[in-house]
């Protein structure tokens, strides 16, 4: 990429490299929003931490290149909301669903990436988009299919789990589905 904006969803403990990995690739650092984690019964998520308990994500910001147009917000940089519990997305998403307020500031603080009546389509790309989430016009978003017979870890033994073979995954489905070898 010669030019652009990248937003990174980040934990507090792996912060500090995704930062050094960033500037490795010539991005500068821009800002950061924090989502503020609720549970559904609208008390703070305390997620365990090897020093303090976590209750956020962190989206941090990136630029690359000049001739980037930002618009300046005055939208607060900490979201509050809720957190979906796993049980509602686990079976098919690798990673959670993100609030919708952060696909508004995304578009606000990038105007002119937005949808072009012109073009007939937009410069935004979501990477790991869910499946299920309502499509965002000016957005092209990719969704990484997951297996439907996944099941979770905690309901497998370590035998249907792993294989004495290097690179392989053994698991004892219904489907009687075994062995997807990684490369």
């Amino acid at each position: 990429m010669s030019a652009g904006l990248i937003f990174i969803w980040t934990h507090k403990l792996i912060q500090a490299d995704v930062v050094r990995m960033m500037y490795s690739l010539d991005c500068k650092y821009v800002e950061n929003l924090v989502w503020f984690k609720k549970s559904v019964n609208n008390v703070p998520l305390d997620q365990p931490s090897p020093y303090i308990s976590s209750t956020k994500e962190i989206l941090l910001m990136f630029k690359k290149g000049d001739g980037i147009e930002l618009r300046h917000q005055r939208s607060a940089d900490v979201i509050i909301d809720f957190e979906q519990p796993a049980s509602q997305w686990v079976h098919e998403e690798f990673t959670e669903p993100k609030p919708p307020a952060v696909f508004d500031m995304i578009e606000t603080l990038l105007p002119r990436a937005g949808y072009d009546e012109t073009l007939e389509r937009g410069r935004f790309v979501e990477l790991w988009a869910k499946r299920a989430a309502r499509r965002r016009k000016g957005w092209i978003a990719f969704h990484q299919r997951k297996d439907t017979n996944t099941i979770l870890l905690q309901d497998m033994t370590l035998e249907d789990t792993v294989s004495n073979e290097p690179g392989a995954i053994v698991a004892n489905l219904e489907t009687n589905r075994a062995e997807d070898k990684i490369e």
